[in-house]
């Protein structure tokens, strides 16, 4: 085969482990991770039992995995004192809920992997038919695009899901159209067409990068900002949104007001994970298609690819 030929079988080859690369980052739901400091939570909770009054008691569950916050009365006792033994398993050991204790107020404090789209529990099938035994009511995963959690203490990242969402439906569009335009060029012999291919793929990177750049600096406001007095953090009826991101509230009438103290905001961790980096990695190699598909054009202009069909 010619040498322009064995450019064009490599220009395809890249630009398909690109699309594939930014594409399948931009659909996987892996970008972040949401854990908790469990040493630092410890250290609230040891605060609040030495204060005058208890409010609420930590308690720790599947194997210390997930945190469950039980709120108490005026009397420093939970809502409904009388509890069954907790039942054990091969995996850990958690309370059954039962009529009982319906009206216990409770906030889980769970693991959670996040996207562009969606906040998801990061726990398996079984763990999370055993957290549903504890009170646990929140196993769907949570669409950014939800009105329910535009609102309350996260609603300051609302604007930036909004904005990585639209840039990221940008950046797929644009992927689809760049393969329909190479395809009709190459077969069509339009070097217009495969030079705007170049263009498009060029900026699709430029939109992932946009999409990149919102989710990796989203949390660093949550990080770096200080910390705020108890009554600054409330849930109050259906406003769930201040416990979206790693918190769940039990689904019992006596959570209509729940006050969250800040320092428990303050004990969540946020890292990056894989669909982060493959996003990065997909970027870069759209960045070389569209340097490839500009110098096929070049080659098409002076050397015809003559194997192709025409």
């Amino acid at each position: 085969m010619q040498p322009s030929v064995w450019f064009l079988m490599g220009t395809l080859v890249l630009t398909s482990v690109a699309t594939a690369m930014l594409c399948g980052a931009i659909m996987t739901d892996h970008w972040e991770h949401v854990t908790w400091d469990r040493s630092k939570l410890d250290d609230i909770a040891a605060r609040q039992k030495n204060a005058s009054h208890v409010r609420w008691v930590l308690e720790w569950i599947l194997d210390g995995q997930v945190g469950r916050i039980v709120y108490t009365n005026e009397e420093g006792l939970r809502k409904v004192p009388s509890r069954k033994k907790p039942v054990k398993t091969a995996v850990t050991s958690v309370t059954p809920r039962s009529e009982e204790t319906d009206d216990e107020a409770a906030v889980f404090l769970i693991p959670m992997h996040g996207g562009i789209w969606t906040l998801c529990v990061s726990l398996t099938e079984e763990q999370i038919r055993l957290l549903l035994r504890a009170g646990f009511t929140r196993t769907r995963c949570h669409n950014y695009l939800d009105t329910d959690i535009t609102r309350g203490e996260e609603a300051r990242t609302v604007w930036q899901h909004h904005l990585s969402i639209s840039c990221a439906m940008v950046c797929l569009i644009i992927l689809g159209s760049s393969a329909l335009i190479g395809v009709f060029g190459l077969l069509k012999h339009q070097i217009s067409a495969v030079l705007v291919t170049g263009v498009m793929y060029l900026l699709a990177a430029t939109f992932a990068i946009f999409t990149l750049t919102i989710i990796h600096f989203k949390r660093q406001q949550v990080k770096d900002k200080p910390e705020k007095t108890a009554a600054d953090c409330f849930l109050t009826g259906s406003v769930l949104s201040a416990l979206t991101d790693g918190m769940s509230p039990s689904s019992s009438a006596v959570l209509a007001q729940v006050q969250v103290d800040a320092d428990i905001f303050m004990a969540r961790v946020f890292t990056t994970s894989w669909s982060l980096d493959l996003g990065w990695g997909g970027v870069t190699l759209c960045v070389l298609s569209s340097l490839l598909w500009i110098i096929l054009s070049k080659i098409m202009r002076y050397s015809p690819l003559s194997t192709l069909p025409s």
